[in-house]
């Protein structure tokens, strides 16, 4: 299928409204202000409303791109995703424990996700949250299934997640959103946030490898990945300790990210309402 509109006009269309959004429909505006003014309480209103018309414009755009991204053949991902390390995914893979990759929902996660898997020409197994209306779940799968990737219900996923990596394949998952209050507490630019802990526990479990990675977009509208080797090896049990430590370090690299490029991060979430 040929685009009716090259890339670049979707982006920039996309970023026109985004600013839209934030000034006629301004869907969870506040909860975003929420959010930031908690974890910067240090940046003035002015700035934090300019963070938060940045967030709606990636939106909108990871949204457009998203159902533009299944027409790009591979050279076309591979100029418009630039990875900076890919070999190292496929150095992991290599020593046979299967492979955890952790990201956020920063910059393009989708893209990220789709066009990392067609370069490399192995899917990956996505665990995500199912949609409630059918329809649109199985619209949107149809999608991210395009390229090859597999989508696993996180609901009941332990099992086939420990299938995946006995096989030596790949998971991908998204770490950053609410969790009940019961799952493990860290620091996420405050202290006591809950935070799904799937990704230690299974990691400690299994010995699989784990890389981070989120993208960066640049001013043409290109992005930026570099992936990040979390060291397993000093976890050796799955004791409570070992579990928040790991957690703690695929956090701690989302927050530098989040720092640098505010903007790119889903402060629409309500992520610290289980705080306390």
């Amino acid at each position: 299928m040929i685009p009716l509109f090259p890339l670049g006009f979707i982006q920039f269309t996309a970023r026109i409204k985004g600013k839209m959004f934030y000034y006629i429909l301004p869907i969870r505006k506040q909860t975003a202000i929420s959010n930031l003014k908690i974890a910067f309480p240090e940046k003035k209103d002015d700035e934090i409303r300019n963070i938060v018309k940045g967030c709606y414009v990636n939106v909108i755009t990871v949204i457009a791109e998203f159902f533009y991204m299944r027409k790009l053949p591979v050279e076309r991902l591979q100029k418009l995703l630039k990875v900076k390390n890919i070999e190292l995914m496929q150095e992991k893979l290599k020593l046979g424990k299967g492979l955890i990759m952790i990201s956020g929902h920063f910059g393009n996660w989708e893209l990220t996700a789709y066009g990392v898997s067609k370069m490399l020409n192995i899917p990956f197994n996505v665990i995500v949250k199912e949609q409630t209306n059918i329809r649109v779940n199985e619209g949107i799968n149809s999608i991210r299934t395009s390229g090859g990737n597999r989508m696993i219900d996180m609901r009941n996923s332990l099992r086939e997640i420990l299938t995946v990596l006995k096989s030596n394949g790949i998971v991908a998952m998204l770490g950053d959103q609410s969790a009940p209050k019961e799952n493990i507490k860290v620091k996420f630019f405050l202290d006591g946030v809950p935070t799904y802990e799937g990704t230690a526990r299974i990691a400690i479990k299994t010995g699989a490898e784990v890389l981070f990675g989120v993208s960066t977009r640049n001013p043409d509208g290109t992005y930026s990945l570099k992936l990040h080797e979390i060291d397993t090896s000093k976890y050796k049990e799955s004791t409570e300790d070992n579990v928040k430590a790991l957690t703690q370090d695929h956090v701690n690299l989302l927050v530098e990210y989040i720092k640098l490029r505010p903007d790119h991060w889903l402060w629409f979430h309500r992520r610290f309402k289980n705080v306390g």
